[in-house]
């Protein structure tokens, strides 16, 4: 999957502009109850500004409160972020969410412009619902001989069954394969049932 089909668009953001101060961000990030927000000049991408970097800014400064309050978010914004493409790999923007220390990646369109974020909800929700949690988990022990897994689709498509993910583990013994599947069925006991008489062993159901 690409990046585009999960970005939340620039339109939909709250964002502040190089020229809003701590004070005002501060506010927009309680009211909105986030943890960062981008930091936009025009439709370019800045930085990213968060309540925690306010907040050290502010411990680490002698100034008077409301004076530190008048300054621009700007000049203690995180602006060394990586950015990535909206045609992109979803995988490209976990890596750098595990990598970086941030709350989104901003992503930019063929003109380099901003075109959104990508959060962490948004890759964990795609990989959830590739990996099909929340369906029926089947581990299945078979031999590794040819067809096996046209059969094993074929199995589970008459008894109306959908195959939301599968994985295949190599136990290293006699030959023998670990199938590792989510599916979306009604009655799973009963499909449990005309997969052991095909040959199939299902070792867990849950």
């Amino acid at each position: 999957m690409i990046i585009k089909n999960i970005l939340i668009p620039y339109q939909d953001l709250t964002k502040v502009s190089i020229h809003d101060t701590a004070g005002k961000t501060l506010e927009m990030i309680d009211s909105e109850q986030l943890l960062s927000l981008p930091v936009v000049d025009g439709n370019q991408f800045i930085g990213i500004i968060s309540k925690r970097y306010i907040l050290e800014e502010f411990y680490n400064s002698n100034e008077e409160k409301e004076t530190f309050l008048k300054r621009p978010v700007v000049e203690f914004m995180k602006t060394k972020v990586p950015c990535l493409s909206s045609d992109d790999l979803v995988e490209e923007a976990l890596k750098l969410l595990c990598e970086h220390n941030v709350q989104f990646i901003p992503i930019v369109n063929e003109k380099n412009e901003f075109a959104g974020i990508v959060s962490h909800k948004a890759v964990f929700r795609t990989f959830r619902n590739a990996l099909g949690i929340g369906h029926t988990r089947l581990v299945i022990t078979t031999y590794d001989l040819k067809g096996r897994l046209a059969k094993l689709s074929e199995i589970i498509a008459k008894e109306n069954g959908n195959i939301m993910s599968i994985v295949q583990v190599d136990p290293e013994v006699m030959g023998l394969k670990e199938l590792i599947l989510r599916v979306e069925i009604t009655n799973a006991q009963k499909l449990v049932k005309v997969l052991n008489e095909n040959g199939f062993t299902v070792r867990k159901v849950n």
